[in-house]
């Protein structure tokens, strides 16, 4: 972090004498408005000459010693100075406790710290070059190797041959933002023609030492003709390999000899490149099978670690790596690293394959490629399930629902205006009480203007009160544990003997009937976050498939196979007029109150076999009194940099809402009770009091009377068209909120957007 020195500056040490606004505005101006003196929180150089007695000439002289030294950007509380001065500190050990203490100035540096226990490699290249599919095996190499790693691929939403991002990063330890991080370690160009737009990111990434940086380039050129060529001589180590060459006429990207650069870049020191290989030899083997195409690419990988020119000595990033700890797997299961939409495709397969099924399948981004994953293991024999192919979403609803009449297991995915089409036959999935429904909503903008990308708007607006268990996933594991239990909610029903008249009146033999009181019997609908989970592949743990068979032969959930396999004597197209129509809609309701206790035993059912123990309401630091309450993949991003504070002696909780519906407000009362509580939704109700997660939790306020109890809730909307949250934006957001706990900061409780840029 870049250091202000303002000790020796002029305009402070004329204004050391004056009265304190005047000193402070000249604080403001040597700075260029990046260090203030505050006073009840506002700038004292913002203020009046009368406006800010009660500060004596000692106290001023006292703000004089501390501006001399070397200083963090920011605003400085005058008060917490001088209740420092008062407890007999000097002006240098008041400003380290300060620096210790305050959130604003401990929290400065939280970004790099969390950053620099990675290592992070940003690709660039046009697309169809190679830069996605060579972010996500760099990454899954790593994580055959031990490591936990994340990708994440960003399209330009133009055709063919426009630019693509990835990035990867990989660390010993979990990852659990969701973001892109702010500044790489290692540049991967795979166009040199793109050069002038990676000069362009240069200038835009947050404060760096370009030495801490190495790129390297795909370019024939030696370093220093191409930094002429290129007129390009800032002090970043700049490496070039000839990479298309050494896999030219193998009609192959040159994603491993770049790789195999890397791998140069970092030295044998960081990663054993034998090792490293060998665990790619097996990845592509599984791939692609044995033969010439590993072989190829295996060989570029060699040979690119020995054809590297230039090198980048002392590079921070080889400490992320090295020796990592020894990870004990639990029994059966096994370590994969892939994308949401595949671990989603994989979990639906594990249960599907157990039971007569159907997929209903049409595509709508992001959420295309768990139907399309679906659909080849069904073309291949290894999925048993019977593929539909309809029209439309619409299509696609009413074919699940008629499969569902006919007892099978049935499953369909959709996303944004797809779901809306939808929504008509959602309402009548749930309203007939198909518990054998299963619908996976990768959640994405709805329009419009149109917007490809993520928030939570479809889930929110079209599904959440549409008569469905929700459940919602914060990161690819979630992702694939949630779709593989839903099957196990929505068809809980308690079953007894019953007699089976016929016509004559006499009883023919006995059948089982579904007790109506103790019956679920409801549609599962499993959201997880669009491209920031579904396109993005990091590492996680699946079950066998022998578990998974376990897991539903469980003689607790023999109420699947007494479901499937009786014989149907339900009725379709009823119709209820006000004299019934209320009293089901009331048997609705109690089935969502049974949910609830059935989801706590079909969680403690997948703990004993998975070793995974979820609860409704999933919550780090439980007992602080500043909570931030987000759903989805964002929920890592805020828990990653509320660990940061913690290290710091300031308590932060946050919350994740794995079930939506039922709203589990026993918990929620539990949990927020006597906090300040910071709810983010990433949808807006436009015109309501707040998001969606905030006035179901105000509603838990009121039934339980937690407002007695000091519980405040503040509203704020984030992240809407994609806009991802930093790592960055969330230290700023717990910083207010600790600021705002101390009584330091006022805070509007009112809805509020996070990160506008009008």
């Amino acid at each position: 972090m870049n250091l202000i020195e303002l000790g020796a500056d002029p305009r402070v040490l004329a204004s050391r004498n004056k009265n304190l606004p005047a000193f402070a505005r000249a604080v403001q101006m040597a700075s260029h408005g990046r260090i203030g003196l505050t006073l009840d929180g506002l700038r004292i150089g913002d203020l009046e000459d009368n406006e800010a007695g009660g500060v004596d000439s000692a106290a001023r002289d006292f703000l004089a010693e501390i501006i001399e030294a070397p200083l963090k950007p920011g605003n400085y509380p005058v008060e917490a100075l001088l209740a420092y001065r008062a407890e007999g500190l000097g002006a240098g050990a008041a400003l380290a406790k300060l620096y210790a203490s305050h959130p604003l100035f401990a929290s400065q540096d939280f970004v790099g710290r969390i950053e620099s226990r990675q290592l992070k490699v940003f690709l660039l290249g046009s697309a169809g070059s190679g830069v996605v599919s060579a972010v996500q095996d760099l990454v899954a190499a790593f994580v055959e190797a031990g490591y936990h790693g994340r990708a994440f691929p960003m399209f330009d939403p133009s055709k063919k041959g426009a630019p693509v991002k990835g990035f990867g990063v990989v660390s010993r330890e979990p990852i659990l933002n969701h973001a892109p991080f702010a500044i790489p370690d290692i540049v991967l160009l795979f166009d040199p023609k793109l050069f002038p737009l990676l000069r362009s990111l240069l200038r835009e990434w947050p404060l760096h030492d370009p030495k801490n940086i190495a790129i390297l380039v795909n370019t024939s050129m030696e370093p220093n003709a191409f930094r002429t060529a290129a007129n390009f001589h800032e002090p970043y180590h700049l490496c070039t390999l000839d990479a298309d060459e050494l896999v030219r006429g193998k009609r192959m990207p040159p994603n491993y000899a770049l790789i195999g650069g890397m791998l140069n870049l970092l030295g044998p020191e960081a990663v054993d490149g034998d090792a490293f290989a060998k665990v790619v030899e097996e990845s592509l083997t599984r791939k692609f099978g044995p033969g010439d195409k590993v072989k190829a690419n295996l060989n570029a990988l060699r040979l690119a670690r020995q054809q590297v020119i230039g090198d980048a000595p002392n590079l921070p990033a080889r400490a992320a790596l090295g020796r990592i700890e020894k990870f004990t797997l639990p029994a059966g299961q096994e370590i994969l690293c892939e994308e949401g939409n595949r671990a989603i495709a994989r979990a639906v397969a594990q249960v599907l394959n157990q039971f007569p099924s159907v997929v209903a399948a049409y595509p709508i981004t992001p959420q295309t490629a768990i139907v399309e994953y679906l659909a080849q293991m069904i073309a291949d024999g290894e999925v048993s399930a019977e593929s539909v192919t309809p029209e439309s979403e619409h299509g696609a609803g009413g074919a699940i629902m008629g499969a569902a009449r006919d007892r099978v297991l049935a499953f369909t995915a959709s996303s944004s205006q797809g779901l809306a089409l939808m929504s008509e036959i959602l309402h009548t999935i749930a309203g007939m009480r198909m518990g054998n429904v299963v619908i996976s909503n990768v959640v994405r903008s709805l329009n419009a203007p149109l917007d490809v990308e993520n928030d939570h708007t479809d889930l929110y607006k079209i599904a959440l009160d549409a008569g469905f268990v929700i459940l919602i996933g914060r990161d690819v594991q979630q992702a694939y544990d949630f779709h593989l239990i839903s099957w196990l909610i929505g068809l809980y029903a308690e079953y007894r003997k019953a007699p089976l008249l016929g016509l004559d009146g006499r009883v023919h033999r006995d059948t089982l009937e579904m007790v109506p009181d103790r019956s679920v019997m409801l549609p599962v609908i499993v959201a997880t976050e669009g491209f920031e989970v579904s396109h993005a592949p990091e590492r996680y743990l699946a079950l066998s498939d022998g578990q998974a068979q376990q897991l539903y032969a469980d003689p607790f959930f023999d109420y699947i196979r007494s479901f499937v396999f009786t014989p149907n004597e339900s009725i379709m197209g009823a119709l209820q007029l006000s004299n019934a129509r209320m009293d089901t809609d009331y048997q609705r309701h109690q089935a969502m109150d049974l949910a609830l206790e059935v989801i706590e035993q079909v969680f403690a059912k997948f703990a004993a076999c998975s070793g995974r123990h979820y609860s409704p309401v999933q919550a780090w630091n439980p007992q602080a009194k500043t909570l931030f309450v987000v759903a989805g993949a964002a929920n890592g991003t805020f828990e990653e940099v509320a660990r940061e504070f913690a290290k710091n002696g300031m308590d932060v909780g946050v919350a994740h809402p794995n079930l939506l519906r039922p709203f589990p407000k026993a918990a929620w009362a539990k949990l927020i009770e006597g906090k300040h509580v910071f709810v983010y939704d990433r949808d807006d109700p436009f015109g309501a009091v707040g998001g969606r997660l905030y006035t179901e939790l105000a509603g838990v306020q009121n039934e339980f009377d937690l407002a007695a109890s000091g519980t405040r809730l503040f509203s704020r909307i984030y992240g809407m068209g994609g806009r991802t949250p930093s790592l960055a934006m969330a230290r700023e957001e717990i910083v207010k909120a600790l600021r705002e706990q101390t009584g330091e900061l006022a805070l509007a409780r009112e809805k509020i957007y996070v990160g506008v840029n009008l």
